[in-house]
């Protein structure tokens, strides 16, 4: 009898505690049965995290529908615990309020669903591989309940270092990180700039064995080069979207839409809903980047005539026949644009233009940024060089501008790097090969991948790859000069910046070491620009 009073108050005690959720970053000791999920999904090996894998808590919906904390920085093999200290929320991953399917609560099954828990819920979910993590609650997504999980760790060499070379050549290609299975994909491209040689298919480099695989799907035209891509979820469902494009030495452009699975190696048309921003058929995409689960592209190129200044914004989940928006025009023409968001908002460092004199494409350090919510263009820092015909990255809350561009000295290797916060340029590691027009990408944390793309003598195209590995200790960047800043248009990240440490050798023979010091590349001798682009 005393027995069973007991246990009444004990449990009564419990539940009265249960609003009161511990939220201190610190190892745990787990003291009762847990379900360990990795990031997939799936069941972790015997149910509990690696030895060396501590737990976080998050509290759900703790002084409001809100996640305490909101952001958290972890490493691979950590395990965050949400505890539900109110009823009527979720843990469901993906862009803000759109499921993904990666991880979600009660038990990782029917996300789209975005299942609500009750008060005292527990869900658990290990991070295996690095990246950034977004998710949300699906009934309170839309007034702001958000969160974010930064996985860092988990690759060697800490630096730049040599990947395995591609199965082919390739240049104009659009590089592609998909979460959901951790890959690494090129999409289209081709082969070398003669008539023909358009790449009709999707490369995939797998970080675990790696390794790179052609998939056996078959794109759906040879319009090929020069597209926008990114990963988009409907439904639950990421996929990969690629918008326009061209074959070689055409100085036609398409309009039309596709999407590629790479769970499943589908490409399918959209079949509705063509890029409006080619509406004549001749205009190649800008820059591009996706922000709150819609793709953007800034700008484009109307192929050996000039830059064009739109900005149009693709809606996957809306209706056909109703998915793009126009916004707001670019301060200027620009093309081939570096670009990428960072906390909601997007940021261009450099651009190509057309000299209409020298019938050539060239490169600028045209840089601003835009809010997509606010449908507004700010003043940013311009970059310190100029460049273009290569990707912005969105790495460890900073823009990295990836070498690039055409008029000598470039192609260059050198890594850019915007801080949003502070309106400044600083300098991070060169990668070995310079280069442009290259597919590249980023898991946001810890890896860059980048292959392919001419070579510096701006003609003959790359097979081989490189691979940064944000494993070691961070130094301070060297700051390169700017102009006094005129606003700063977004807020200051959340996550501690990183930038690129020395590369250490690689095991691969291929492999050329990084130099250790972050100054400014000196660059060597370029050749002169051919006198006529191949777009």
């Amino acid at each position: 009898m005393l027995a069973a009073m007991f246990a009444m108050v004990f449990l009564s005690h419990a539940q009265s505690d249960q609003k009161r959720v511990a939220t201190t970053q610190q190892k745990q000791t787990a003291g009762h049965t847990i379900r360990i999920f990795d990031q997939n999904g799936r069941p972790a090996v015997s149910g509990m995290p690696s030895g060396t894998g501590q737990v976080f808590d998050v509290a759900v919906g703790q002084g409001g529908d809100v996640f305490v904390p909101d952001t958290l920085n972890i490493s691979v093999g950590d395990t965050v615990r949400w505890t539900w200290a109110e009823s009527g929320h979720s843990v469901t991953s993906g862009p803000p309020c759109v499921a993904d399917s990666q991880y979600c609560s009660p038990d990782d099954n029917n996300c789209a669903a975005g299942i609500l828990s009750n008060v005292g819920t527990v869900y658990e979910h290990t991070f295996a591989e690095p990246g950034s993590y977004s998710y949300h609650c699906a009934a309170h997504c839309i007034i702001g309940m958000r969160g974010v999980i930064n996985v860092s760790g988990g690759c060697t060499p800490s630096g730049w270092s040599a990947g395995p070379d591609m199965p082919t050549v390739l240049v104009r290609a659009v590089g592609v990180y998909f979460q959901a299975d951790g890959n690494f994909y090129t999409m289209g491209g081709r082969i070398s700039d003669a008539v023909g040689d358009d790449f009709q298919h999707v490369l995939q480099y797998n970080p675990t064995s790696n390794s790179w695989t052609q998939m056996a799907s078959t794109l759906p035209d040879n319009e090929m080069n020069n597209m926008a891509c990114g990963v988009l979820a409907v439904s639950g469902t990421p996929l990969i979207y690629c918008v326009g494009g061209s074959a070689a030495t055409q100085t036609t452009a398409t309009a039309r839409v596709f999407t590629y699975d790479p769970a499943t190696d589908t490409p399918a048309l959209l079949g509705s809903d063509d890029w409006p921003g080619d509406a004549g058929g001749t205009i190649l995409p800008g820059g591009f980047t996706v922000a709150n689960n819609k793709l953007y592209i800034m700008g484009g190129f109307n192929i050996n005539v000039a830059s064009t200044n739109e900005i149009w914004e693709f809606d996957p989940s809306a209706a056909a026949g109703s998915r793009w928006t126009q916004k707001v025009n670019t301060p200027e023409g620009i093309m081939y644009a570096p670009t990428c968001t960072i906390d909601g908002a997007i940021y261009v460092g450099g651009a190509s233009d057309w000299d209409p004199v020298g019938a050539t494409v060239i490169d600028t350090t045209n840089s601003f940024s835009f809010d997509p919510v606010a449908n507004t263009i700010g003043t940013i820092a311009a970059i310190p060089r100029a460049t273009g015909e290569t990707r912005a990255l969105t790495f460890n809350g900073q823009m990295y501008v990836m070498g690039g561009g055409r008029v000598a000295p470039n192609p260059s290797n050198e890594v850019d790097i915007y801080d949003p916060g502070t309106n400044t340029w600083t300098t991070g590691d060169p990668f070995s090969n310079a280069r442009r027009n290259f597919p590249t990408d980023t898991d946001g944390t810890t890896r860059i991948w980048l292959s392919g793309g001419y070579d510096v003598d701006g003609a003959t195209p790359l097979a081989s790859m490189e691979i940064f590995c944000a494993a070691g200790a961070t130094p301070t960047p060297t700051p390169s000069p700017t102009a006094t800043p005129t606003a700063i248009p977004s807020a200051t990240p959340t996550v501690t910046p990183s930038v690129p440490p020395s590369a250490t050798p690689s095991a691969t023979p291929t492999a050329t070491q990084s130099p250790t010091a972050t100054p400014r590349v000196t660059p060597r001798p370029r050749p002169t620009p051919f006198p006529r682009p191949t777009p």
